[in-house]
């Protein structure tokens, strides 16, 4: 499975984990000039910002553990943009990670980290 078709599926399945918890998914793919967001939701009375990373493979590593200190960076100026653009500044608001971790075709582990980093 390519990577692109891998992250498809790891954001789709993703989407249907966050449903099951309770989240309301606001937006998927929002796209502005600094970069996207995979997935804007609501969590109770949070706006939470989500990147979801797939993997075929641990072996170098877990999916959450490749977001690096530039794509938090680019997150965040996304994050900002997005409040901005929807009047949302004003909300609490953190960013969570979905790890997916797949075995061929399908997910062997799906795990949901809350506010994995800092705003």
């Amino acid at each position: 499975m390519g990577n692109k078709s891998l992250g498809d599926l790891g954001e789709e399945l993703a989407a249907q984990h966050l449903r099951r918890l309770g989240y309301r998914i606001l937006v998927r793919k929002y796209r502005c000039r600094f970069g996207e967001i995979d997935i804007v939701a609501q969590d109770k009375d949070a706006l939470v910002f989500v990147e979801v990373r797939s993997k075929s493979s641990s072996e170098f590593g877990f999916p959450s553990e490749s977001i690096n200190i530039m794509k938090r960076e680019r997150l965040k100026k996304v994050a900002i943009a997005f409040q901005k653009r929807f009047d949302l500044l004003d909300y609490n608001s953190r960013f969570d990670c979905v790890s997916i971790l797949f075995d061929d075709k399908k997910a062997m582990k799906i795990e949901l980290f809350k506010d994995a980093f800092w705003s």
